[in-house]
């Protein structure tokens, strides 16, 4: 298809730099911390289990960046759908060099080793034999969006655990960046692992000092009386990527700006048919909910296409559906659930029926976005100090600038040293000369260190703020600072490439990103993505949406259980008077109410997601914060 020719071509340009701009790996995975570590560990002591049985089956379609600890003992890999391009399904254990807390495995420069590993529960094969075909598959694929591990440096570790308790190697897989499509490998497990306690595990060999080297796992699936000559193909039809926005131009826009010309025309998700004949019987099918009222806004399937070809990409275009105006509330979501049934899937497990479901959560807040919110690298403009990065916006009608909020990323630079100024333009355009006049906006000698000291991080996101102020309004602007038809946020930095921005892959706003280096000129980003700088406008947004400062006062020490839960959440720790709310991930206040001693909260009518408790003290002003998982 022509978007895989697309991807070949922005997978070469992106392996190289352009002009004095380029896109650098990330030394931390920002997302695994020990907060989230610690709920793993707390989530894998609620749940021992005895030995599995087979069959044993994993495709990482799951909310949770860490690995299910019913099925796995370790945390080091990160479960993600948005690194790779081509996978078998949606959702796949991302391997690079940095450990369960995101931090890289070693900080001497250039190291290389065992980095990520990914661990099987125990599982009992006793009673079986060599005749009993018991096979171990699994789908691989490297780089994509990450960095491609080295061909003659790096590889992938497949390992049984013996008869004696010792791990013994059954397969090396190198990298073959020439492939863009997942491959298969079966491996089988002969007599001496045929017992009550094996385990399998992967194991990657490359660099130590951060997200590199980077290889993706799906689709694990062991089991017996296996006939490698007819089973080379999964029989699944799955959603193979996670959908995108509904607007033309932004992910994430203000509602009082948004008006149904923003919306695409169409909206496409791709379904994987991974059977090796035909699919000729499916039904899809799309539900629109309006989340702050509950209310079913539109329904519908998308345009009849024939068959389904073996082993074949299917894009499905779903037209647009009327947003409701009229709404008050400060953030606004559209759930969008995808979803298609085959009769070539009857009888299968759930665990394969999960993929022929997804959701996209348009959001509509205070602020602007091309992107997701998630980086897959870092960008940078490099050899000449005092160089710009910028990204351009339009707005429909006047408003006035709050913030503007930005993920500034750690790579083999440490960002912390960086001074820049955090800058407002007018008149950005390409290739159009630099003109002091067109800064209306400039709060210099700022550091990370600074900005959080003096605002926070958004705990929640990772989002460094900085609010406009009055004292840094320039060449005849007025404050409030109110900005109209387009306007660029960025930075100005002092040494050269000191400061990273995060880059998100997935969505394109290049022509929305510019630099200036040595030429003095508005120069457009050469690279497919968008820079993660966005412009907070309107009213300030509301407090579950900005930083959560550092509390001086010691943390609430509180305790959640059962995670994740479908029905009934227990809270232990409360001691007097306390404030507990629930948030969505988007910032959404949820729920709200006063406790006083411990207790057992309903969340059994909350959609399906993961959620941010918030308990204050409202004596001594300390706060608990946490995430829960509701299930299905």
């Amino acid at each position: 298809m022509i978007k895989n020719y697309l991807y070949i071509l922005l997978f070469f340009f992106c392996k190289v730099s352009f002009s004095q701009e380029e896109l650098v790996p990330l030394s931390k995975n920002i997302y695994k911390t020990d907060f989230s570590n610690q709920q793993f560990l707390q989530k894998k002591a609620q749940n021992r289990i005895a030995a599995l049985s087979l069959p044993f089956f994993e495709d990482f379609n799951q909310q949770e960046i860490f690995p299910n600890p019913l099925r796995w003992q370790d945390n080091f890999v990160y479960i993600n759908a948005h690194y790779p391009i081509n996978t078998v399904t949606v959702g796949v254990a991302t391997f690079d060099g940095t450990n369960n807390i995101g931090n890289p495995y070693s900080l001497v420069s250039n190291a290389k080793g065992y980095a990520d590993k990914l661990t099987s529960n125990t599982i009992d094969l006793s009673g079986l034999t060599n005749d009993s075909a018991v096979f171990l598959s699994f789908y691989y694929l490297t780089g994509e969006f990450g960095e491609s591990p080295e061909r003659n440096q790096d590889f992938l570790n497949v390992q049984f655990l013996d008869t004696a308790g010792i791990w013994k190697e059954v397969a090396n897989i190198l990298p073959d960046t020439s492939v863009k499509q997942m491959k298969q490998v079966y491996v089988k497990v002969d007599s001496n692992y045929l017992h009550a306690n094996f385990q399998f595990r992967f194991n990657t060999f490359g660099s130590l000092t951060g997200a590199n080297d980077v290889w993706h796992l799906d689709y694990v699936r062991l089991d017996k009386n296996r006939d490698t000559s007819v089973d080379k193909n999964i029989k699944e039809m799955a959603y193979e990527f996670l959908p995108k926005s509904l607007l033309k131009k932004y992910y994430v826009m203000p509602y009082n700006q948004f008006d149904s010309t923003d919306l695409k025309d169409t909206v496409s998700v791709f379904i994987k048919n991974n059977f090796i004949n035909v699919t000729t019987d499916y039904n899809d099918s799309y539900t629109a909910t309006l989340v702050n009222t509950a209310t079913i806004i539109s329904s519908g399937s998308g345009p009849p296409l024939g068959d389904f070809g073996p082993n074949t990409e299917n894009e499905i275009k779903y037209p647009k559906f009327n947003i409701p105006s009229g709404l008050t509330d400060d953030t606004i979501i559209v759930k969008v659930d995808y979803n298609f049934t085959t009769t070539a899937e009857a009888g299968e497990s759930a665990s394969v029926l999960a993929n022929n479901t997804i959701t996209h959560n348009q959001v509509f807040s205070n602020f602007y976005a091309y992107d997701d919110g998630t980086p897959e690298r870092g960008y940078r403009v490099f050899d000449l100090p005092y160089y710009k990065m910028a990204v351009k916006y339009l707005i429909k009608h006047e408003d006035t600038l709050q913030a503007i909020k930005f993920k500034f990323i750690p790579v083999d630079v440490d960002n912390k040293l960086a001074t820049f100024s955090v800058c407002v333009w007018k008149n950005v355009a390409r290739n159009t000369d630099y003109n002091e006049a067109d800064l209306i906006y400039q709060e210099p000698n700022l550091t990370i260190n600074k900005l959080v000291k003096e605002y926070g991080v958004d705990t929640l996101n990772g989002y460094y703020y900085a609010p406009i102020k009055p004292l840094f309004v320039k060449n005849g602007a007025s404050f409030p600072l109110l900005v109209k038809d387009s306007f660029a946020v960025g930075v100005l930095v002092e040494g050269a490439k000191s400061l990273v921005i995060g880059f998100d892959r997935n969505n394109n706003g290049s022509e929305n990103n510019f630099y200036v280096s040595g030429t003095n000129k508005w120069l457009q980003s050469a690279f497919a993505g968008s820079m993660i700088m966005n412009p907070v406008v309107g009213k300030p947004l509301p407090s579950y949406l900005t930083p959560i400062k550092e509390i001086k006062a010691t943390p609430y020490q509180i305790k959640i259980f059962p995670n994740p839960t479908k029905y009934n959440l227990s809270i232990e720790g409360i001691k007097q008077n306390s404030l507990l709310q629930i948030f969505s991930l988007t910032g959404n206040l949820i729920s709200e109410q006063r406790l006083n001693d411990d207790a057992i909260i309903s969340v059994e009518e909350f959609p399906a997601a993961t959620y941010i408790l918030k308990i204050t003290n409202l004596k001594t002003n300390q706060v608990g914060v946490t995430k829960f998982i509701k299930s299905e």
